[in-house]
């Protein structure tokens, strides 16, 4: 279960570094917003502290942080093709 949610964290980080560093006028413009209140590395601070927490019940052998951390992943997954969808229109 430990691996399940590590691969998870890494897919989370991947979105979210593509959210961050994208191409087009959407993506710029959410980089520019959270770098302007602090937020450019404080999100992956805090990105981390999810993936920490997710392992940590993952190795204390709970059960629902697959499902919570997974919906979460998917949320994640699905912000970045929605964000990358709008930019090209």
């Amino acid at each position: 279960m430990v691996w399940i949610v590590f691969f998870m964290g890494i897919a989370n980080f991947y979105f979210h570094r593509a959210v961050m560093e994208g191409e087009g006028p959407i993506f710029s413009e959410l980089a520019e917003s959270l770098g302007r209140f602090g937020w450019g590395w404080g999100a992956y601070a805090l990105e981390f502290g999810f993936l920490v927490a997710a392992l940590w019940f993952a190795q204390a052998g709970s059960a629902m942080v697959l499902f919570v951390y997974g919906l979460y992943t998917a949320m994640n997954i699905g912000g970045y093709f929605m964000l990358k969808q709008m930019g090209e229109r």
